[in-house]
């Protein structure tokens, strides 16, 4: 009689949670849904008239879609100003800076402090960690991918 050990669900689930931790963009992704909810939350709770399902579902999308676009728009700029060079870094933001007015300086800076704060509660990854207003930390994750790119090969 041949004995096979089957991992347990519970154990499947925590490996999972160790690989999320390593994923800054996961964790964030995560805790920006829980926040939209409590936003929404919060608006709701707070209306004085009893609202119709469909504000209420529209108020939820309206929400989620701030929250998330702002994010998205986040990362993509890390993305472009990581593959190029820092002096187009200051020109794309000042570009954006003055296309948005002053939303970009704030949303940039409360995601960066977000993301500064998940970085030392909950990221356990070996990448560096990116910061939209740091050169310095973008310049250092490309370091890191170069490096990660020969060992490889």
């Amino acid at each position: 009689m041949e004995t096979t050990f089957e991992s347990s669900p519970l154990f499947s689930l925590q490996s999972k949670l160790q690989s999320l931790r390593t994923k800054i963009t996961s964790i964030e992704a995560i805790e920006l849904a829980i926040l939209g909810v409590a936003l929404f939350g919060f608006l709701v709770s707070n209306s004085t008239a009893s609202p119709d399902l469909l504000v209420l579902f529209i108020l939820l999308v309206m929400c989620k879609g701030f929250l998330f676009g702002s994010w998205g728009i986040y990362n993509g700029y890390i993305r472009i100003t990581r593959a190029t060079n820092s002096r187009l870094d200051y020109r794309l933001r000042l570009k954006l800076g003055i296309l948005t007015g002053t939303y970009t300086l704030w949303a940039w800076l409360l995601l960066d402090i977000n993301r500064f704060i998940l970085s030392k509660l909950f990221y356990r990854g070996e990448a560096p960690v990116e910061y939209a207003w740091s050169s310095r930390s973008k310049h250092a994750r490309n370091e890191w991918e170069q490096a990660r790119k020969t060992l490889s090969a």
